[in-house]
């Protein structure tokens, strides 16, 4: 499968020929000192004052001059918001290049290396063309493409730019290519396509790989996956990535769940909103996707990748609504709601994962829960975690890379309604909506082993959007890939 990072080529310093923009940003402070004798009419009469997110354009020098607001007001994030909306616009340019200013005050305000990742990141993603299967792409996916250069004006942090860059190159790629496969519809992209994209990313980065059919699966006693997989003509897969390079001293598992499609089986969903159902795969879509970065980037941490992988399908073989199965931990679960199947992939997952590895550290991301949406929206995965060091590296790691988290409890009275009459546990509780995402983290918590340091990352709202906003473009958005890389980066140096 071929993934292509962008069409854009970005790089540090001036632009060596040609014809581009320049963008210039400007905080409110600097407007009438830089810009009052070129432009003495409209900085006097305040048609551009240099407010955040407002643009004052030069034609005949080819300029966009972007105003930054107050100095002391200005958030990071709120920087990068501004820059997000050219990687779109650069498309329309028709061959035209662009190079960015970067002055002396924004690279003190913020590192260098910094601000070259997330303007390149933002930059990358939003110009990254989603209509894979259009068969008459639009006009400005024909035209020329012009490159894109930053240019730093404090010269002597040229090389943390170019560090930033770098990384940029590589976390966009993986980013737009979880962005890719959960773009694909379920049937372009099934569980075996799954294995293979895992397997394409094995090859690249010479990572071991392991892949578990349904004899497997049964042998091994991964009652979850198959229950799920029951009704779909297609078998459950578990897929296990590992990259162990020779200076880790930590070791941290990454699981993601793989629903290519999520019909609700038995419990079938309203068909409404249905066909979005093809990105319940985008926990493992960030999983399979961020290993790859990380080993990339050489981060010196022992990296296991383990993903679930299946259809929820309607069927005369299909699970039912009561029937009880057992995970590979020897749980029994009386499935009350098949529509509640995620959870059953990553119970199998995760006990396996930590009997058979013993990680110094587990995550899980997975498009878990309608209710985390009605708690966070879409601006915030949710996190549920038992171990404080891994809650002060995931929100360090969130303040990195963007991807936002939001904790919730994962208090034992959740799990009360969790018992089951006739086996350990339920898939769902008995009594009303409230607190359906918390008590999806405390059902997970009965298949880890308590010595591990875990987080179970409810990313349904955040996994894909219908309209753009701040720093995501409508559709999939690769939510996870930079949060595990900057997490990779905090638990390797603990």
């Amino acid at each position: 499968m071929k993934i292509e990072i962008s069409p854009l080529q970005i790089q540090i310093g001036n632009a060596k020929s040609g014809n581009f923009y320049k963008l210039i940003p400007i905080f409110q402070e600097d407007v009438k000192e830089e810009l009052g004798k070129k432009f003495p009419i409209q900085i006097e009469t305040k048609v551009f004052s240099g407010d955040l997110g407002k643009e004052f354009r030069d034609e005949s020098e080819h300029t966009i001059y972007l105003g930054l607001g107050e100095k002391d007001k200005l958030s990071f994030r709120k920087l990068i918001s501004h820059f997000f909306k050219y990687g779109e616009k650069i498309l329309n340019y028709d061959g035209m290049g662009l190079e960015i200013h970067i002055p002396k005050a924004l690279s003190k305000k913020f590192s260098a290396d910094r601000i070259a990742y997330q303007i390149a990141n933002t930059l990358f993603i939003g110009s990254y063309p989603v209509s894979v299967l259009q068969t008459k792409k639009k006009d400005k996916e024909k035209k020329k493409v012009g490159s894109v250069y930053l240019k730093f004006e404090d010269k002597s942090v040229i090389s943390l730019a170019e560090a930033g860059l770098f990384k940029s190159k590589v976390v966009a790629k993986h980013v737009n290519g979880a962005r890719h496969i959960a773009h694909l519809p379920a049937n372009y992209f099934t569980p075996n396509d799954f294995v293979a994209r895992a397997k394409e990313i094995a090859k690249e980065y010479k990572l071991t790989v392991k892949v578990w059919d349904e004899a497997q699966l049964k042998k091994e006693g991964l009652g979850g996956i198959l229950a799920v997989s029951r009704g779909s003509e297609l078998e459950g897969k578990m897929v296990i990535l590992e990259y162990k390079p020779t200076k880790a001293k930590k070791k941290f598992a990454i699981v993601g769940k793989g629903l290519t499609f999520d019909t609700g089986g038995i419990s079938l969903k309203p068909p409404g909103e249905m066909h979005e159902m093809k990105y319940d795969m985008c926990g493992a879509a960030a999983t399979i996707h961020a290993i790859g970065a990380i080993a990339a980037l050489e981060i010196p941490i022992h990296i296991i990748a383990a993903i679930g992988v299946a259809e929820n399908m309607p069927d005369g073989k299909a699970i039912k609504p009561g029937d009880v199965y057992t995970a590979y931990n020897g749980t029994t679960v009386e499935v009350q709601n098949t529509d509640a199947e995620g959870r059953l992939v990553l119970g199998d997952v995760l006990s396996y994962v930590s009997k058979n590895y013993k990680p110094d550290y587990m995550v899980d991301l997975a498009t878990l829960t309608g209710a985390v949406i009605i708690a966070l929206g879409h601006e915030a995965a949710a996190i549920l975690t038992n171990s404080d060091p891994l809650r002060e590296a995931l929100f360090k790691a969130s303040e990195a890379s963007d991807d936002r988290v939001w904790e919730l409890p994962l208090w034992d009275e959740y799990g009360e309604d969790l018992k089951s009459d006739i086996a350990d546990l339920k898939n769902i509780t008995g009594g009303g909506k409230g607190a359906g995402t918390i008590s999806a983290g405390i059902f997970l918590s009965k298949f880890v082993d308590e010595s591990i340091n875990w987080a179970h990352i409810d990313i349904a709202g955040a996994a894909w959007r219908k309209k753009k906003s701040g720093t995501q473009f409508h559709g999939p958005t690769g939510y996870g890939v930079r949060l595990l890389v900057d997490l990779a980066k905090e638990l390797a140096g603990k």
